[in-house]
């Protein structure tokens, strides 16, 4: 499986004691050159939730996981989503019965591209598996998103989502 030319996945180690959206946004500092990155939160204004690329024509997604930052981007699809959930997760059949991590990351990549998140039951995410092992996502019977399995840090599985096309405006 090999993703989009222009779709990018670093990750980078979240030392103990420091914060990781300062690690998470020198990675896409990196990625993006001249970018600037921001997340506010749209139901209490706090500064987490989806990340916005202005400066550039860019989207990014982000997801933590212990220990670990992990950003995903793209200069050619109207959003990505990543998510990154530690491999030997327990409990994630709580929220969505059946699912397991890799499952999980899949979904939450999917509603962080969509771009509604967990405002999104997880259960209305529909997963769909295609031949060349990639994926396709989509909520309910909407747009669909291009799923990719991707190595991520040791221990962590790692899912990206992508809606191809252009760029949308930021």
């Amino acid at each position: 499986m090999t993703l989009p030319p222009d779709v990018r996945v670093a990750w980078r180690e979240v030392p103990p004691g420091a914060v990781r959206r300062e690690v998470s946004r020198s990675l896409l500092a990196e990625l993006l050159p001249g970018a600037d990155v921001a997340s506010r939160c749209s139901a209490c204004g706090g500064e987490h939730g989806r990340v916005r690329v202005t400066g550039v024509e860019a989207t990014a997604s982000v997801s933590y996981v212990e220990g670990w930052a992990v950003v995903a981007t793209s200069c050619s699809a109207r959003s990505v989503g990543v998510d990154a959930v530690p491999a030997e997760a327990t409990g994630i059949d709580n929220v969505l019965p059946g699912a397991d991590a890799r499952t999980w990351a899949r979904v939450e990549a999917v509603l962080k591209a969509d771009g509604r998140g967990l405002t999104v039951d997880p259960a209305r995410v529909r997963i769909e598996p295609r031949a060349d092992d990639t994926w396709v996502g989509r909520v309910d019977d909407g747009a669909p998103y291009d799923g990719y399995d991707v190595v991520g840090p040791p221990g962590v599985v790692v899912a990206v989502a992508v809606s191809p096309g252009a760029c949308a405006a930021r």
